[in-house]
Parts: structure tokens; sequence; C-alpha cells
């Protein structure tokens, strides 16, 4: 690799001393003795060179001369004539330069007069001759073609083989005669050279003088030179080992320096490209010309965002033709007042392929939990419907005369069925975790209340295996406590009822306790669910809370479990910002204990006495379902209620119906066949029959968050999840119905809704506050779940007339999606002020410090 440019790369060095005024004299006495020394020298040396021309030694020095000559000529010509022989690609013509070359130098000896003295040695006689036979014997196959020399080069090698010999035969033969005569000439010019060795002598000295004055006054200079040349060999060495390709090009885009790592990327070699424009070797066609024009904007000035800037990514070309991504970082410098660029490189084509191919899994992977949740849905659905079929005609038929057998019988269908129901729920849920779809409300919950009536829920289940069932705190109660209530007990379920099933004739001790720790910056409260049951085993627990993971997977274990509840236990545990885990010894019993944050509550006024809700009056209902047993099944249930029962057996039946008669509202299934139940809602809606404005109900066995929000958005009014019963229904039909007095419309609000309305959602809407304002104050801020509650609680607090902290909020939540933590901060910030002022207009005692 050739040298950097020193401007570019090179060290700078101070300049040399100047000399010293003594230095300078004695340089020009040293200077002035040297010029007589060479005067006289010259004298002497004339005398010389006159004895000289009287020796008649010229001949004979220029004999020895040839002699030694032939030998090294004739050793040229044997080693060209090998390596011709040797190489796939022979190299005639210096082959037939070295013959030509003896050639001439064996003819000269033969005919020249000063050579015929040599005639009269036989050794020398008889090597000249054999000589002179080789070459005259060689010429045909020298002055023939390529392609017959070629042919011709074992058999001139195995020729030759004598040259050597006899070209050092014909050196000693010369030089052995002609020793006698020098020694003599020799002799004759000793004198005079003595005298020209004395004149040498002081000429060195008065050299040496000069020399030393010299070394003074050169000693920066040549400290700057080697400095120099250490900057280029340590440059040179950083650039050929750099693992980065180093790419420098002058003002033309001609290539300076190309390392061995930039050969590497692109395939080129430095020899083969130097001083050749970079853009034809590395620019791709469709790009050459924008890389020529961004060069000469970054070398005249106008472009100031590239060199200097660090990395950018582009194409570049490899010398296939292959079309590559690499980085480059562009530096400029100057060389001898001319601008120079220096690229910094690295090909990036396996950290893009990286990138594609963990994109490509990615949607692979999006695409599989797609189907996987459109499976769910529709076995959810597939299997829901029958469900309907077989729970609903269940429940009519428990409301008729039954014998004790038959009862029994009704009710361990029942049983079973529900069962299937809940595993169904289960697998849908871990669905939704996975989902990230895991909604958690926080409000405040009496904790206490809560396992009094989950131990009441289950009391009798355990009594069915011989097992008491009690619940108690230990230490200090914290009776009121903010957490998701409904999240909170379905892992409670989940760890009782596992206790339930495994211990038969024992205790389940639920303890409750708060504790002196904190869970990131927040009070915290362990509960644990105590069992006298099998146990597990050692192995066992580290899988425990693995989904599908069961005690025992033998033939022998525990029925009625599909291995979810523990895993689903464990993701809402996680999503409530706590931990789970258990203690088990085989035969002995088992302890589950979560650990959750739980900030102290506070308990809600106790509600007024309200009048008792009022019977619904008879309705005219229109059921459109498709499957004829759900259809009968609802008929009866309504019926049963006392209300007037049109069917319809899909959407397009149902939308005629509901052009031709006033209903009080419509059951409408989802998946129907001719039309589907959005279709036929969206259809009564766009329309101008009676039924336009009447509550339409999804009736469906899709029961995700999801799907409901999808319903609601087409023009349904509520939601009723398959199996239908008739508490579900009686409840959804008083929600939505009163009796008499359904026309009298019950006083409103300022928002604008009734009263009984008004006050469960400010109920709500207090909470979510408190929850936000916790968020907000917390040591340790979760920016994402602060920007999430500020989304949720902004639309509400329009509502209630909290305009400043709606605008406050809407600012936060558009801040955070565009990336602004500085704003974000600095908003979030306000919160506590306006909430608190807020909690003010309403009426609302303050949040707890």
């Amino acid at each position: 690799m050739s040298r950097l440019p020193t401007s570019a790369f090179a060290v700078g060095l101070p300049s040399s001393q100047r000399k010293s005024r003594p230095l300078r004299i004695l340089g020009l006495i040293l200077t002035a003795l040297i010029a007589v020394l060479l005067v006289f020298a010259f004298v002497t040396a004339s005398q010389v060179f006159t004895n000289l021309r009287n020796i008649k030694l010229l001949a004979s020095n220029d004999l020895e001369w040839s002699l030694a000559q032939i030998e090294l000529e004739t050793r040229d010509f044997a080693g060209a004539l090998e390596a011709a022989r040797l190489s796939p690609e022979p190299d005639f013509d210096r082959l037939r330069l070295r013959f030509d070359i003896l050639y001439s130098r064996v003819g000269s000896m033969a005919t020249a007069p000063a050579y015929l003295r040599l005639a009269v040695v036989p050794d020398f006689d008889a090597a000249l001759k054999r000589m002179n036979t080789f070459m005259d014997g060689a010429i045909p196959h020298i002055d023939g073609s390529d392609e017959a020399l070629a042919d011709a080069l074992p058999l001139l090698s195995v020729q030759s083989a004598h040259l050597r010999a006899d070209a050092r035969a014909m050196s000693l033969s010369g030089i052995a005669l002609y020793a006698a005569e020098n020694d003599a000439a020799r002799q004759r010019i000793t004198n005079t050279l003595y005298r020209l060795a004395t004149i040498a002598l002081l000429l060195i000295v008065a050299v040496v003088g000069l020399l030393i004055n010299l070394l003074y006054a050169n000693r920066a200079a040549r400290q700057k030179g080697h400095a120099l040349s250490q900057a280029n060999r340590r440059m040179s060495t950083i650039l050929s080992t750099s693992m980065d390709g180093v790419l420098v090009v002058d003002g033309t885009g001609a290539v300076l320096e190309f390392n061995k790592a930039s050969e590497a990327i692109f395939g080129y070699r430095y020899e083969d490209i130097r001083g050749k424009n970079v853009q034809d070797l590395i620019a791709p066609p469709d790009l050459r010309d924008s890389h020529f024009r961004a060069m000469e904007r970054i070398l005249t000035g106008q472009d100031r965002h590239a060199a200097g800037k660090g990395r950018v990514r582009m194409d570049a070309k490899r010398s296939d033709g292959t079309i590559f991504p690499i980085e480059i970082a562009i530096e400029m410098a100057e060389d001898n007042d001319e601008k120079i660029l220096i690229g910094f490189l690295h090909d990036i084509s396996d950290r893009v392929a990286a990138e594609k191919e963990l994109l490509e899994t990615r949607d692979r992977a999006l695409a599989g939990e797609r189907a996987k949740a459109e499976f769910l849905a529709v076995m959810s659905h597939e299997i829901r419907t029958p469900l309907n079929g077989i729970l609903g005609n269940l429940s009519l038929l428990n409301d008729t005369a039954l014998g004790p057998i038959q009862t029994r019988y009704v009710r361990n269908m029942e049983i079973s069925g529900r069962v299937l129901m809940r595993h169904v729920d289960t697998v849908l849920d871990i669905t939704r975790f996975e989902a990230g779809k895991l909604d958690v409300n926080i409000a405040c919950t009496d904790l206490s209340k809560l396992l009094q009536e989950l131990v009441d829920s289950q009391l009798s289940a355990a009594n069915r295996h011989g097992t008491t069932l009690s619940w108690r705190w230990e230490g200090p109660a914290r009776t009121w406590v903010r957490t998701d209530r409904a999240a909170l007990e379905q892992v409670l379920l989940n760890l009782v009822g596992n206790a339930i099933k495994f211990t038969d004739n024992g205790t389940i001790t639920i303890e409750a306790e708060a504790l002196p720790e904190t869970i990131n910056g927040h009070p915290a409260v362990e509960l644990r669910v105590g069992d006298t049951g099998i146990g597990i085993s050692e192995d066992r627990l580290p899988k425990v809370f693995d989904d599908f993971v069961t005690n025992d997977p033998t033939l022998g274990r525990v029925p009625g479990g599909t291995g979810l509840g523990l895993g689903i236990a464990r993701r809402i545990v996680t999503a409530l910002g706590g931990e789970i885990g258990v203690e088990s010894t085989p035969d002995v019993g088992s302890t589950f204990w979560v650990r959750l944050p739980m900030e102290e509550g506070r308990q809600p006024p106790a509600p007024q006495a309200s009048e008792p809700e009022p019977e619904l009056a008879h309705l005219h209902m229109l059921v459109v379902e498709d499957n004829e047993i759900n259809r009968e099944l609802a008929q009866e249930l309504l019926q049963r209620e006392g209300h007037w029962v049109t069917l319809a057996s899909n959407g397009a039946e149902g939308v005629q119906l509901a052009q031709t008669k006033q209903f009080d509202m419509i059951l409408m299934d989802i998946a129907m066949p001719v039309m589907d139940g959005l279709a036929a809602t969206k259809q009564i809606r766009a329309g101008d029959g009676p039924n336009k404005d009447t509550p339409i109900v999804a009736v469906s066995a899709n029961i995700l968050p999801e799907d409901r929000d999808r319903f609601l958005a087409a023009g349904m009014s509520a939601f009723l999840a398959k199996p239908i019963n008739r508490p579900s229904l009686q409840q959804m039909l008083q929600d939505s119905f009163a009796t008499a007095e359904m026309s009298a419309p019950e006083p409103t609000t300022r928002a604008g809704v009734p009263q009984g309305t008004y006050i469960r959602l400010q109920a709500r809407f207090l909470d979510e506050g408190d929850a936000l304002l916790a968020a907000v104050t917390a040591p340790y801020r979760d920016v994402q779940d602060v920007a999430k509650r500020c989304h949720d609680l902004s639309g509400a607090a329009a509502i209630f007339g909290a305009h400043a902290l709606h605008d406050i909020l809407a600012q936060a939540d558009t801040a955070a999606k565009q990336g602004n933590k500085r704003l974000f901060e600095e908003l979030i910030t306000q919160i506590p002020t306006l909430w608190r002022a807020t909690r003010t207009d309403l009426n609302a005692p303050d949040v707890a410090e």
C-alpha cells in the first residue's frame, strides 16, 4: 500500500535548531582545507592516470571482465531456459534476449584479437568450441515460432547442461593466464597509489570533520524524518489491520488509498484501481450521478450534513456487480492544498438480512397469533351455541316436576355443562392475557368482605370433600384497599379451587397480612392459601404455574381441571404488579402465596335507601336466531316472563319483520346464514322502519372485549352472552326497561344522564382519578401506565365539566404519543393540583394522602 497523504494523517514536528557561530566557522575552515586537498589530489591523480595509460593492462582488464561476464550471462540464460520449461506460460521474449546476449558475448570472444592469446590454452579452446556448437544448433529453435520453441525446450535443456561448466572453465583459464601479467602491472602502480592514498587519507579526515559539523546542523531534520517515518508505519499498520474499510479519494474522485478491508468488501485490489474514479467502481449505476453531485457539494462546502456527521446508510456495488448496503462515515482533509475525502465504511449486509428475517419472523408470529385468536373465537362460538341449548333447556327442565333421580341427573348434566363452559372461558382468558388486553380496574375494595364471600361461595364444595374452609387476618387488618376486585377474586378462586380438589378430610385456610415492606413504593398485602392436601413434589414446583400443567398428569389424577388456572393466576398477578409463588411438601400440604401492591382505600358513603325495582311490563320481543334449539329456548324463557315473542331464523328475516312491526326489543344473534347479525342491525338502523331506535341486544358466544366493542360500534345497544339463562336475561331486561314509569324520564344531571347513572359514573370517575394521582406521584413512575390513564380519564373529565383537567390530560396524551418526554413531564406535574380542584367541584372528599 502506498504512503498516505501526509497532511491528512502525519504528525507535525518542531523545526531544527539553528547552528552555532563556532560550528559555522569550523565548517568554513574545513571546506577550504578540503578544496586545497582536492586540488592536490587532482594533480596527483593526473600523474596516476598518465602512468596507467602507459601500462598496457586495459585489454587484460577488459578480458577478465568479459570472462566473468560470460559466466554470468551463461547462468542467466540457463535460468531463463529452466523458468520457461517449468512455467505454464513461458516468457519466450526473456529467453530469446538471454540467448542473444550470450551468443553475442561468445562470438566477440571468438573473433576479438585480444582473446587470441587464450587460444593456446587447451581447456579454454575446447570449452569455447562446445559453446559455439550449442549456439549454432539452438539458433533454429530460438528464431522459430513460440510453439516450436516450446516443444524444443526439453531438448535445449538437455543440450545446455554443459554450458555453465564450460563458461566456468573458460573464466578460470583466462584468469590464470593473466594473473601473472596483472601482478606485474599492480607493482608498477603501487608507488603512485601510495601517494594517492596519503592524499585520500587527509581528504577523509577533512570530510569527517565536515560530516561532524553537518551532523549537528542536521540533527533536527533527521529527527523529523524519523518521526514522520514512524507515523507513516503506524498509520499503514492501522489501515491494513482495520476491520472497517478505509477509502481515500481526491477532489476528482480518483482513488488514493484502499485498505485490505476495502479490498475484501468490494472485491478490488488496490493496485488495480489506484487512480481510477471511485464512482465508476463502487456506485450503483442508477445512483452514480447522485453520488457524484453529493461529493461535489461536500468538497465545495455546500453539504455540511455529510462530512464529519457520523455514519450514513447507502447502497454500493461490488466488483462482480452485486448491490449491497453499507454504512459510511465521511471526513474531509487537505493534502498539499488540495481537498481529499476519507471514507470509513463497513458492509451491513448480514445486519440488514437479520433485520429482514426478524421482521418476517415477527409477521409470521403475528399472523399465527391472529389465526389462533380467530380459531379460539370460532371454537368459542361453536361450543357455546350448543351449550346454550343444553344449559338453557336444563334450566327449563328444572322448572318442571321431576323425580329425585331425574333431579340428580339434571343437576349432574348442568354441573358438567358449566364445567365445560368454564374451560372455554379459561382458554379465552389465556388468549386475552397473551394479547396484552387485560384491563386493570383499580378501585376501593373491602378485602375482608371479598374473602368472606369467597369462603361462602366455596364452602359447599369444600364440605363435599370433608374439608373445612376459613379465612383470617394475620396481624392488623387492612380492610379497605385499592385493587382490581374481579381480578383478585379470579386469582383466589383458582387457588382455593385447586386446594379443594387436592384436599380430602383436611383444612384450607386463607390468610391475609399487611406487609411492612412495599412493592415498587406502594404498600403491599400478602394473601396465602394453605391446605393439608397431597402436596406437590419438589421436581414439579418450578413448572406449577406453566400452562396445561397439573399436579398429576397420569390417568389417576383428580379430574376437572385444564391445567390453565395457575397460569392465568400468574398472568393476572403480574399484570397487577405483584408476585405469586408456592411452597409445598408431599403428603403434608401446600401454601400458595400472592403479594400485591394495595394502597389503603376509603370506605364509600353508605347508599341511600331506594325504592324497590318495579316489575317489567309485558314486552313485544323479536328473537333472531339461526339455531332452532336456541331459538326455542329464548322463546320459552321470555314467554315464562310474560312477554310476547316473534321468531326469525336469520338476519334477512329479522330485517323484514322489523320493517313491518313495532317491537320493544330485538335479541339478535351474530353468526347466522343469509345475513349476519351485524349487517342486519346496520340495515335496521339505517332504514326508516318502526324499529330504527329500538334496543337491539347482541346475543353471541364471542365474549372477548374487542368483540363487544365491535357489536356496539355496529349500532347494538347491549350484549348478552351465551349460554342464555334466566338470571342473565332478567338482569338485561331490568337494566333496559322500567314498567309503568318507562315513559317518565329520570331526572337528569349537568352531564345530561339520569341521576342514578350519573352517581355510578361519578364514583368510577373519582376512583380512576385517584389511581392516576397515585401513579403520577409514585416514587418510580411508570410512564406508559401514566400515559394510558391520562388517555382513559380525559374523556370522562370533559363529561363532568372538568375542562382544565381535560385539556391537560389530552395534551399529555398527545405528548406521550409523539414521544415528547420533556413536555409530557411538564404537563403531568400539573395533574395533582387540578385533580384536587376537580374533586372539590364535585363535592367529593379529597383523596387520602
